[in-house]
């Protein structure tokens, strides 16, 4: 079962001269993966992700990337993105978050500049950088003595490699038709819990026809947009199951749904599963009871 590991030690790893902290990791394999990610973000700190097998679609802003056995994806602080395994192989992947990263002059927590694709595609070096994931993965998830010095010189390779030793790719220059489009997107993104957002609303902020704004935002993100609004709502509601112990209730209402079972029969659409077992399925029983100590204690 892939199960998130938090890191509940204070030690924090020097990279450079500043002082960052592993909060958590994971592994999954094809069966688990299969169990389909909504948006969600993560605001506070920076992911990685490393493919070891199979292949997923997955959606970063308005992105549709394509990604496979052997790439990288980095995900910025604050990057909406959604994870779409093929419903009958997944793929597999091991995946952690670190916070309180800071890298030349962009912001904080991130790794890449906005010009530069959040994949990257590891070549000949594929088998030495999942060398350095798992690694990671087993030095926190089995708490092993002096996990974390070990993960700072893991760590340090690691950036040192996907930085310096692995191709970046350039990304298209944003277009004024982009920019207005990511303008009613984040829009979404800040307002998805209030049930009054409408699609006239977002067309006037994209400057554009209703039907015009939902054909192009159907073109971009594969979806139409009252379906994003319900991936993000699912997506943040995946997010609070495996970092809360909110009830299922708290998380409806918090989300933006008032009725329980309509929210239930939502997410189960979607994810194909309760709530409830998809945090069983996430989260062990040894954590799940004190999450909210966790969380709190390793985001400080």
């Amino acid at each position: 079962m892939a199960v998130v590991y938090y890191n509940e030690s204070d030690s924090k790893i020097l990279f450079g001269e500043q002082n960052i902290k592993i909060l958590y990791v994971c592994k999954a394999d094809n069966n688990q993966s299969i169990i389909p990610t909504a948006f969600h973000t993560h605001d506070n700190h920076l992911e990685f992700q490393y493919i070891s097998d199979g292949s997923a679609d997955i959606y970063i802003e308005n992105r549709l990337h394509k990604v496979k056995k052997g790439d990288v994806i980095v995900y910025n602080a604050g990057t909406a993105h959604d994870e779409r395994a093929d419903k009958e192989k997944g793929f597999k992947f091991y995946n952690f978050a670190i916070k309180d990263f800071k890298m030349l002059d962009l912001p904080k927590n991130h790794f890449l500049p906005p010009n530069i694709s959040p994949v990257l595609h590891t070549g000949n070096m594929s088998e030495s950088i999942q060398n350095l994931f798992n690694e990671i993965y087993e030095q926190i998830s089995l708490k092993k003595n002096n996990g974390n010095s070990i993960c700072h010189y893991l760590l340090n390779a690691l950036f040192i490699i996907l930085s310096e030793q692995i191709p970046h790719e350039s990304i298209k220059k944003m277009t004024d038709m982009d920019f207005s489009f990511q303008q009613s997107k984040k829009y979404i993104d800040e307002n998805f819990r209030d049930e009054s957002i409408s699609i006239d609303k977002l067309s006037e902020i994209a400057h554009m026809s209703v039907s015009g704004f939902s054909h192009l935002f159907k073109k971009l993100m594969g979806i139409a947009p009252v379906q994003y609004i319900i991936r993000r709502r699912i997506g943040e509601a995946q997010k609070l199951l495996v970092t809360t112990d909110k009830s299922i209730t708290d998380i409806s209402i918090e989300i933006g749904y008032d009725n329980v079972s309509h929210f239930n029969n939502q997410f189960k659409k979607f994810v194909g599963t309760s709530p409830q077992n998809y945090r069983k399925f996430w989260v062990s029983n040894e954590q799940f009871k004190k999450l909210n100590h966790i969380y709190n204690s390793i985001m400080i």
